[in-house]
């Protein structure tokens, strides 16, 4: 990501912040009738909204950062990356987040896979393979 797109992200986030923080104290007073459950409320909303942002804005990055170079892991032959990304939803703590990510394609096996994390440590420095399987 060039540094001036990160410094636009960085903005809208930091305007975004700075309205929520106005928005919650633009209803101070007595008369507003809020109970601290109700600014709870509030604050707990702008809160999401603002680690939705923060969310999004990494996956972007991540995708940005990933290497041209991947390689199959199944026949260890390169990989190709179509120019058109697949949008992607995540359900998270704090909502759904909303992100586009590009798989990696091998024509000789017919693997797929998004590519996601730092690249591996091995023989072939610099590229990227599937992420470990986490879990059952």
């Amino acid at each position: 990501m060039a540094g001036k797109e990160k410094d636009l992200g960085r903005e809208e986030f930091l305007a975004e912040a700075a309205k929520a923080y106005d928005d919650m104290l633009a209803r101070a007073g007595l008369e507003s009738g809020d109970t601290f459950d109700d600014i709870e409320i509030q604050a707990l909303g702008s809160g999401r909204k603002l680690i939705q942002k923060l969310l999004s804005e990494r996956l972007v990055a991540e995708e940005q950062a990933q290497s041209q170079i991947i390689y199959c892991p199944a026949c260890e032959k390169l990989m190709r990356r179509p120019d058109q990304a697949n949008k992607r939803n995540l359900d998270t703590a704090s909502g759904t987040v909303h992100y586009e990510r590009r798989h990696a394609i091998c024509d000789r096996c017919g693997a797929s896979f998004s590519p996601s994390g730092p690249a591996p440590e091995d023989s072939k420095q610099g590229t990227v393979e599937p992420p470990a399987a986490q879990g059952v």
